[in-house]
């Protein structure tokens, strides 16, 4: 259930942020502006405290953990209620260990050896990484041998290229700092997130 949910999102942001209050205000506000899953880092050294104020405070959003490497931020991310995993690379131990939990994990994948052992391990979607510069024409190629793998790009993903990777097959995208500018966020404040979110949300628009 959780994978059709995250597919129908679309996109989803990815907050890489330091100062906890400043992360869940941003998610709220990029919420508010329509976005339906939010990825908190574990790059952010209290991303477990994040994560539960989120799911607490937004219930009808579905609320990942990112970077996760390790057993260790596998489980705080799950005692925190996470709903979705996604690590930069593929692990199979944690692959396994989310399966277990039945837990939907993303686990982050670039060549076809990769891609072809995270579906034999059960992976339901997984997280092309860096999907930049290699393009959309990359994400094709790599769905011609595995047309059923669901993909979703992340790395250098912005408004400006979504609607080329979504033709290309993407199955969601995943935007960090192109809707989620941590500096801008900090000397501005959180609400800047609105308009990038409901750019981005706009140019994936009319693309089935």
């Amino acid at each position: 259930m959780e994978v059709a949910r995250l597919l129908s999102a679309r996109l989803i942001g990815i907050v890489r942020m330091d100062d906890v209050d400043l992360a869940v205000a941003a998610a709220g506000c990029a919420i508010e502006a329509g976005l339906a899953a939010v990825e908190v880092t574990f790059t952010l050294p209290r991303a477990a405290v994040a994560i539960e104020r989120l799911r607490k405070d937004q219930p009808a959003i579905l609320i990942g953990a990112g970077t996760v490497r390790s057993l260790d931020e596998l489980e705080a991310a799950v005692a925190a209620g996470a709903q979705f995993l996604v690590a930069p690379g593929l692990n199979p131990a944690l692959v396994e260990e989310a399966r277990k939990r039945d837990v939907v994990m993303l686990p982050g994948v670039f060549t076809a050896s990769e891609i072809d052992l995270a579906l034999r391990l059960g992976a339901g979607v997984l997280k092309l990484f860096p999907a930049e510069p290699s393009g959309p024409e990359y994400l094709a190629s790599m769905l011609q041998p595995f047309p059923g793998a669901r993909l979703v790009p992340t790395g250098g993903i912005s408004s400006r290229n979504a609607k080329a990777y979504l033709k290309a097959g993407a199955a969601a995208l995943a935007m960090g700092s192109s809707v989620f500018p941590a500096r801008q966020i900090k000397e501005r404040g959180p609400e800047v997130v609105v308009p990038l979110v409901k750019e981005a949300l706009s140019a994936m628009e009319d693309i089935t």
